[in-house]
């Protein structure tokens, strides 16, 4: 297991590289991630390259027990490259290119930024191939992070084409598929094809355009990117045995595929950034992203990028107050992480992320937070021993679906519903009650989850339908939401009545639906009460029975949830959102409902408990206090710390923003 930092060795004086080497050491670190935005200085000039500065630099590292992971540049190439071959740079959809000034400016479909990809990769692969100190290869850094899924140039053009001629074989199929005969929009050359540039329709979500061509076109461009990976890693694989992983952050595109490409998932975790904090996160919020991330293939993840300081670009998150980077790093280890690499060693005096403080300051001395750290890299073996390769004991499956994000991206249905959003809210009501669950993608084995949860599943088809009845017929639960099974998978209005595919599992039909845009609607049943506020779907029963029903607007009385037996098991659909205590009181339910415990019983509210097994069949906590004040942790056993082996009894206490690993004595 790794712990560490990001490094960049090229940002300061060769002197100060054995100071940072001894600090580190100092702190327990094992791992360093460098070179990853480095390309400028290994490659001043085409074909002129510079290694001595980066060999020089793994060197004193090594010498103090310090590995890396070498980043491949490829996410900021240099001024002389695009100044040579500007149709590098990505266009927006107002045909604008997107020039220097940042980084990730190219096109993932730029055949010559591919070459020089490769180049660079290559010369690297061989020159680092046996070197003792390298650990890992990270590919790229952030794809899509900052620049999006989507570049509308011609390069993309052409390709979506020959995309398009692979998937249809013939124009003929893809007007069918597209229904192009809707407003003229029939093709008859393959040439005449469009990229969904800004349309006449200005006023409307990405200018009206086709729904199944915006849906081709997210396939397209996430395969771009899927397909550049892969360029990189077959090269990797070539020269080294060690692993090739990923940082992926902005779930854009499908990182499911992209996970095939890699050996390990990585993660960058900033619980505290301005934007988070912008956008109203919640403790919840790095829970499931890291759940997310740990589903990509199934296996336990590295974070790459583990918040140490206050961090932003022009403006500045919240300070981690003391405990906080303990908390976060203990909850990165109780969703999966067997990596922590903190971002970033120390504050640049320079550039774009000046603002963004790590570990130490701009000065460059220790003080309270490389303290912190140094505290959990003395207790890091220990952890280790438990949290390699051990597993979050989840009786529960999110299903998170690119497919479906893609779809709702384009139609959102209602103003504010926002399909990412929505399965948060979801898993926030499960971990208000510490149920702990996997969140992976459709394609993976439902057989060994007690509940399934499909949120707003749209597309659909014969074979998902077969797949969700089986699992349900042999005893299984399934969860089913408002705005699932509405569409074919070409992104067409299926012509079933609703919920479509999911009709005789859930045992309903929708009689009609209602879009919420200026009021909030209560709801009332089994579970307790809620509001809904953006959509509600009008049930009718046909063989499932409600589980709530509303109490207001005109559909009164009608049932809003309902459960069917379907089989040996049976189908949950929820037809409307809720509030966040609504949605907590009805996640709640149908755990318990379907026979899964939490992690822990009667947990105060505010602490997150994940329950884990070790690799070798040990049980074990972690608990953690997002609640502002001093809270006691019950166990129905005697346990100890894990990283003192001090017997704590059968409760432990925590302090604000404190946290704890414990076992079983």
């Amino acid at each position: 297991m790794y712990f560490g930092a990001d490094y960049y060795p090229e940002h300061w004086p060769r002197e100060r590289w054995d100071v940072d080497a001894k600090l580190m050491k100092e702190a327990g670190f094992n791992l360093i991630r460098v070179a990853e935005f480095a390309w400028a200085k290994l490659e001043p000039s085409e074909g002129h390259w510079d290694f001595s500065w980066l060999d020089e630099a793994l060197d004193v590292f090594y010498k103090q027990g310090i590995q890396v992971v070498m980043g491949t540049p490829t996410a900021t190439p240099p001024k002389w490259l695009m100044d040579k071959h500007p149709e590098i740079y990505k266009r927006d959809e107002n045909d604008l290119v997107l020039g220097f000034g940042s980084r990730r400016h190219y096109c993932y479909n730029s055949e010559i930024y591919r070459e020089y990809s490769e180049k660079i990769v290559e010369k690297m692969a061989q020159h680092y191939a046996n070197h003792p100190a390298v650990a890992a290869w990270q590919i790229d850094n952030e794809f899509t992070c900052g620049d999006g899924l989507y570049c509308y140039c011609e390069s993309c053009r052409q390709k979506f084409i020959v995309w398009l001629k692979k998937k249809y074989g013939s124009l003929d199929a893809l007007n069918k598929a597209w229904g192009t005969v809707f407003w003229s929009q029939t093709y008859t050359d393959w040439d005449q094809i469009i990229v969904p540039k800004r349309s006449q329709a200005g006023m409307f979500g990405n200018n009206g355009h086709n729904p199944a061509l915006n849906l081709d076109y997210s396939r397209f461009q996430s395969d771009a990117i899927v397909d550049y990976c892969a360029i990189q890693s077959r090269i990797l694989k070539r020269w080294t045995k060690v692993p090739i992983t990923h940082n992926v952050v902005s779930e854009l595109c499908d990182y499911y595929k992209l996970g095939e490409q890699i050996d390990i998932a990585t993660y960058d975790n900033y619980p505290a950034s301005p934007w988070k904090s912008f956008l109203g996160g919640s403790p919840s919020d790095p829970a499931f992203s890291i759940d997310v991330e740990r589903g990509i293939k199934n296996k336990n993840v590295w974070i790459m990028e583990e918040q140490s300081g206050p961090c932003g670009w022009n403006v500045l998150g919240s300070t981690p107050r003391p405990g906080q980077i303990k908390k976060w790093s203990y909850q990165a280890m109780a969703h999966g992480a067997e990596a922590i690499v903190y971002f970033r060693w120390r504050a640049c005096l320079f550039g774009t992320e000046e603002y963004w403080y790590g570990i130490l300051d701009h000065d460059g001395i220790p003080r309270r937070r490389y303290e912190e750290i140094k505290a959990i890299g003395k207790d890091f073996p220990k952890l280790c021993a438990y949290n390699v390769n051990s597993k979050v004991c989840a009786d529960m499956l999110m299903i998170r679906s690119f497919e479906q994000q893609w779809t709702h991206t384009f139609q959102e249905h209602n103003w504010n519903f926002n399909y990412r959003k929505y399965l948060q809210a979801l898993y926030n009501g499960f971990w208000a009650n510490n149920y702990n669950m996997d969140v992976s993608n459709e394609e993976v084995d439902f057989s060994g989850y007690k509940v399934v949860i499909a949120p707003a599943f749209n597309l659909m088809d014969e074979r998902l339908k077969e797949k969700f009845e089986k699992y349900v017929a042999e005893g299984g639960n399934l969860v089913v939401t408002f705005r699932s099974g509405t569409k074919e998978m070409d992104n067409s209005m299926t012509e079933r009545t609703l919920p479509g595919y999911f009709k005789e599992v859930a045992g309903i039909e929708l009689e009609e639906f209602d879009s919420i845009n200026d009021c909030t609607v209560p709801v009332e049943g089994a579970f307790g009460k809620g509001a809904a506020s953006i959509w509600a779907d009008i049930i009718k029963p046909v063989t499932a029975k409600p589980v709530a029903t509303y109490a207001g607007e005109y559909y009164a009385g009608k049932p809003a949830i309902t459960v069917n037996e379907f089989g040996k098991g049976r189908c949950y659909y929820v037809g409307c959102d809720l509030d966040a205590e609504g949605t907590a009181q009805l996640m709640d339910y149908i755990a318990k409902e379907c026979g899964v415990k939490p992690a822990l019983e009667n947990v105060p509210d505010g602490v997150e408990v994940v329950r884990k097994e070790s690799g070798d069949g040990k049980e074990f906590w972690f608990v953690m206090n997002f609640s502002g004040k001093e809270q006691t942790v019950e166990f129905p056993c005697e346990v100890k710390a894990i990283e003192t082996d001090e017997v704590l009894g059968r409760s432990v206490k925590l302090p604000v923003y404190g946290s704890a690993a414990v076992a079983k004595v």
